[in-house]
């Protein structure tokens, strides 16, 4: 929702200073703030088409102001190029070039709140995002996981596999992090000893058959 609003907010500001037409201005500033609101609860709705709901944005608010300059050029004749509009233009450029390096898919570290926190009881020592380890085209951290006092080695298997079943990380699979522009995704693997569970969380530029 903050990066709906910090994307679409200049875009409405801008397009109030370089209209000429009241009627146009509103009728067009009204179309940004529709596409703002609905961009965010899209967002909120399904976080993973994040970058797809973000373009739309732009595309269609763009296309909104570059039809709301037609139209009133159309009805009052050219006009001098404000400098709102050459703002527009550069924001425009600046947002569409950020745009194409963010959705460059890169390894990453995950986040330990996909598997945080774990079932009562159980402990979970998490190594910090520092201690992540890149290579290969992924980056990869370790949460350590005890159990309860005399729980056994395959219980405490069995119910760190479950826990990360309804989390929708199951053991030795990926999940998608983005929707279709965004190929990353995290990875999850147990490895165990006598005493602990060792979960090691993988974020990949893509997932496996991507």
């Amino acid at each position: 929702m903050l990066l709906i609003s910090i994307v679409a907010g200049p875009m409405f500001l801008l397009w109030l200073f370089m209209s000429r037409l009241s009627g146009v201005r509103w009728t067009v500033g009204a179309v940004l703030a529709s596409l703002s609101v609905l961009g965010g609860l899209l967002a909120l709705w399904q976080p993973r088409a994040l970058w797809e709901i973000l373009i739309a944005v732009v595309v269609l608010g763009s296309s909104s102001v570059i039809t709301g300059r037609w139209t009133e050029r159309r009805r009052v004749g050219r006009a001098p190029v404000r400098w709102s509009a050459n703002l527009f233009a550069g924001w425009l450029l600046i947002v569409l070039c950020g745009l194409g390096v963010l959705l460059r898919p890169g390894p990453f570290v995950p986040a330990t709140d996909l598997v945080l926190p774990l079932p009562d009881g159980l402990t979970a020592t998490p190594s910090s995002s520092e201690e992540g380890i890149c290579g290969s085209g992924s980056c990869t951290r370790t949460i350590t996981v005890t159990g309860r006092p005399g729980q056994s080695g395959a219980d405490l298997l069995s119910e760190v596999r479950a826990h990360l079943q309804v989390r929708g990380l199951p053991d030795q699979a990926c999940r998608p992090m983005g929707w279709l522009l965004d190929t990353s995704a995290t990875c999850v693997e147990l490895s165990t000893s006598d005493t602990a569970v060792t979960i090691a969380l993988s974020g990949a530029r893509s997932a496996p058959g991507r």
